[in-house]
This record gives structure tokens, sequence and C-alpha cells, in this order.
């Protein structure tokens, strides 16, 4: 079997290295592999040990900090053309039997064009049939949540289909990708989904889909081959919580990482261990000193097992990794997919959400990330220390914890879920001849 993998490679890896896990399964299972990805991450996809189709194409950052408006997609129309044209020259090139991509943006384009089975790894958040509202979350059973939920969604969809789903189908007309989608749920209808959570975290409403699948975390191990030893980075036994900050790629300027190591240092009784992430390399900041630790990169899913708390954007990587070792979330995200996360870590109890979007925030997607940078460090650190000391967000998200690991092994789920979808559109092409 020909499996065909499609990450969205704008900003960070996240979306590369949620499918790594499948692909790495895959090819143990004696299947092709190969992705299409930008310039930027070629080496590192090629480095964990699968192929790349061409030379990589541009990268597109959905996420910019300067720019997260609708006028993104005009301004860089002929990136977001060769990012697409690439995942159709690939398709086309390598006749995969299933395509696997993360997260669909635009939904399943070159298996509309080729009739190649789609599998995409989307959090359910993207979901027509997610239960709450995109960025607001409002996931519960309460009243108020209802009440919210049916006035918000009939707003969220008419803003998607007048600007979003606009630019979408431009794209497909451009390609000669047919049918048009007409609207969020014909684009996420055509491509059989994995969620990578679990239900109680990513719920949706009743629905009939039989190709909608819960799978669990998927934790990549090539980010887990360092050694974490805390004795080491912090003494033995030192008595201190441990406090693990990883923002990943929402970080852009040097500056609000100086600021924040200078707030976190003045937590003394405190062990602090900060990730930079993709953006800055470990030199020029201050030197490590004893209880804090400042790494470029570390194993995070090691270090989550370690931590009293973790502090992050609300990246769902980041969450899950704590969540699965039982560990509380302080959340400050940036963007909007970021935001429904921390929403719903601070609904179920096991976080705290330190930038809630707001009603203006739904649609202005700008306005939300320049609110989050604004957000003072020294605030961040008080809240952190408020959420050690609160015995109901640890009893909670040991609890939820639990729900959680049930789910298994992501990676052979999923990956049983592909070779299903796979070996289906093999034998209809078989009977058909």
């Amino acid at each position: 079997m020909k499996v065909l993998f499609t990450p969205y490679c704008g900003g960070a890896i996240a979306h590369v290295a949620r499918l790594l896990p499948i692909a790495d399964e895959l090819a143990a299972r004696g299947h092709a592999t190969l992705f299409t990805t930008s310039l930027s991450k070629k080496a590192f996809i090629e480095a964990a040990g699968h192929a790349v189709h061409g030379g990589g194409h541009a990268e597109v950052n959905l996420n910019d900090e300067h720019d997260q408006g609708i006028g993104y997609f005009a301004k860089n129309r002929a990136a977001f053309m060769d990012w697409l044209s690439d995942e159709l020259a690939a398709a086309a090139a390598f006749r995969p039997d299933v395509i696997v991509s993360s997260p669909s943006f635009f939904g399943p384009i070159a298996s509309l064009k080729f009739g190649i089975p789609q599998v995409s790894v989307i959090n359910a958040q993207w979901l027509p049939e997610f239960k709450g509202l995109l960025g607001l979350s409002r996931s519960g059973d309460s009243l108020r949540h209802r009440i919210e939920r049916a006035l918000g969604k009939p707003f969220f969809e008419r803003r998607f289909s007048s600007s979003y789903l606009r630019e979408i189908r431009s794209f497909y007309s451009e390609l000669g990708i047919a049918p048009l989608p007409r609207d969020r749920r014909e684009l996420n209808q055509r491509t059989a989904v994995l969620v990578p959570g679990s239900a109680e975290f990513e719920p949706v409403e009743h629905s009939t889909r039989k190709d909608l699948h819960y799978v669990g975390p998927l934790f990549w191990s090539g980010f887990e081959r360092a050694d974490f030893d805390r004795a080491a980075l912090f003494g033995a036994d030192s008595g201190r919580p441990l406090v693990y900050v990883s923002l990943g790629g929402s970080v852009y300027r040097r500056q609000s990482y100086e600021e924040l190591i200078a707030a976190l240092a003045a937590r003394t009784d405190w062990d602090v261990l900060l990730t930079l992430g993709p953006n800055f390399s470990r030199e020029g900041f201050p030197r490590d000193h004893p209880g804090f630790v400042v790494q470029a990169y570390t194993p995070g899913h090691k270090a989550s097992a370690h931590a009293d708390i973790v502090v992050t954007t609300g990246g769902h990587g980041t969450v899950m990794q704590a969540l699965w070792h039982g560990k509380p979330v302080v959340a400050l995200p940036h963007n909007i997919d970021q935001a429904t996360i921390a929403a719903r870590v601070e609904e179920l109890g096991v976080g705290i959400n330190l930038n809630p979007v707001g009603l203006r925030d739904f649609a202005d997607r700008q306005r939300y990330f320049d609110r989050a940078i604004s957000i003072s460090w020294d605030r961040v650190v008080e809240r952190t220390a408020q959420a050690l000391d609160d015995r109901a967000l640890h009893d909670n998200a040991r609890r939820f914890a639990v729900n959680l690991t049930r789910l298994g092994d992501a990676k052979k789920t999923a990956a049983d879920l592909v070779e299903r979808y796979a070996g289906a559109a093999v034998s209809r092409r078989t009977s058909d001849r």
C-alpha cells in the first residue's frame, strides 16, 4: 500500500508531528510513505525517515503574527497555490492508495481531483459537528451554554461562508477541483476523520457519521529520544514544584522571552524548565542557574510526566501531554484554535485560560492575537502560582488522565483505520474491473 501524507506546514511543525507516528507505524507494517511539505520542513521529515515529494512547496502561515485576517489569502495567493498544486502533483506522481492529511483546512483537494480516499486528522473544533463554538467552546450542557451555542453557531457559519469558504472555492476553481463545497459541512464530509483526542475533551453533537473516529492523542516518539533527568537538571530531591513552560512556535519576539525569563527567575521557590521552541536558539539567553533551566528543545512527554504544572499557549500536543500525565494546564492562547482548547481546559476544571475569547474575537483573529501578546508575563506567573495551590485542578487533571489513557495506542488505532479506508477503496476498484 502507498500512503501520501499532506500536512499543513505553516509556522510550527505540529501537524507534521501528529502525522509522523502514523507514518512510522504504517512504514513498520511494510507500506510505502511519501510526504508533501514546505521547504523549511523538508529536512526534518527526511531526517525522520520519510521521503518528501519534490523540493518543498512555499510556506504559508495562517497564524502569522502580523496578519491573521481574511486578507492574508489574497496577499499570499501565489504561495497558497504553490502549496495546493504540490499536493496535486504528488498525488499524480505517487498514485497513492490513500491520502492522510492534517488538518485538511481546504478539504480533500487531491482526493476529489483523482478519486483517492482521504483520511484527515482533525481536531473536532474544526468540524461542523463540534458541540461547542470555535474559540469560545461553550461545550457544556448548562442552559447558558446551550443558548450561547444556539446564538453563536449561525453567526459563525455566516462568517465562514462569506469569507473563508469564498476563498476556498476560488482555489478549487483555479485548480479545476469539482464539485465546489457549498458549506462547511460539505467541505469536511468528503473525508474520513480521525480526532486526535477524546470525546470528553472534544465532544461532537449527535451525528450519524460512520467515518468519524476518536483515536486519542498522537505523540511522536522521535521527540522523546533524548533523556530527561530531573535530578541532573535541578539536583536530587529539591523539594520544589517543577513548572514546565512550553510555548511552541507561538512566541515570535525575543523580547517577550526575555521578559518571561525575568518573571520566572524571580520564583526561587520553583524549579522552572523553559523550552524556547522552534523560533529561537539557546544562544544569547541568560545562563541556567540553580532552579532555572532554559532549553531549545525538551522531550515534552517526559517533562510533563515530572512536572507539577504545564504552562503553554494551548497547543493541542502540549495540552494532551500534560493531561495524559494528569498535570494541570495554564494556557495563554495566541490564536483561535488554541483558544478553543484553552477554553475546554477551563470548562473541564483541569486548568486555567488566561485569554478567553470574546464575541468580537470570534470574528477578528488579529485582534485576539494582539491581546494575547499584551498580557504580562508577571500575570502568567501569578496565575501559575494560584494553579499550583489549587487542589481541585490537580484532582480533576488526575481523573481526566485515567479516561484519556484508556484510549490506548493512538498510532496503531490510526494506522488500522488508514488501512481500512485504503483497503475498501482497493476492493471497490477491483470489483469494478
